[in-house]
């Protein structure tokens, strides 16, 4: 080995005691565990805080629905009441267009709106058909 050698074998790091070693190999020669690096951990005033934030957005957002719900359920009630309305002044037309229809108010209708004049006496007139094949004709 030359210089060059000896050189580099002083640049390398000196190889500590059971690093790149198995951990049963590790135990076995009795060299200490390394430790592991701590994980950083956030620190619990953000922890708090970021807790804080995620439940006001779920408290807001239930708010939010509820009111969305109180919404239509008014919307709902009105239409309903519409309904009820409607439904009510059809059944009070049906039974206007009920008695317009009998004969006593065509009647009074007619004499009242249209002036019409009934005759005092009632006179009826029959008139016979000729028989079926026989041709009358009279000039």
């Amino acid at each position: 080995m030359g210089a060059a050698a000896h050189a580099r074998a002083e640049a390398l790091p000196a190889r500590r005691p059971g690093a790149g070693e198995r951990p049963e190999e590790r135990r076995r020669t009795g060299a200490a565990a390394r430790p592991r690096p701590r994980r950083r951990v956030a620190p619990l005033p953000l922890r708090l805080l970021v807790f804080g934030v995620l439940l006001a957005v779920l408290a807001v957002g239930r708010v939010t629905l509820s009111f969305a719900v109180v919404q239509k359920n008014l919307q709902t009630d009105a239409i309903a009441h519409q309904y009820r309305v409607v439904n009510a002044d059809n059944q009070r037309l049906a039974e206007k267009a009920a008695g317009l229809s009998s004969s006593l108010a065509v009647r009074n209708t007619a004499i009242n709106r249209y002036h019409l004049v009934v005759s005092p006496s009632v006179q009826f007139v029959t008139a016979h058909r000729p028989p079926a094949g026989k041709a009358h004709t009279r000039r």
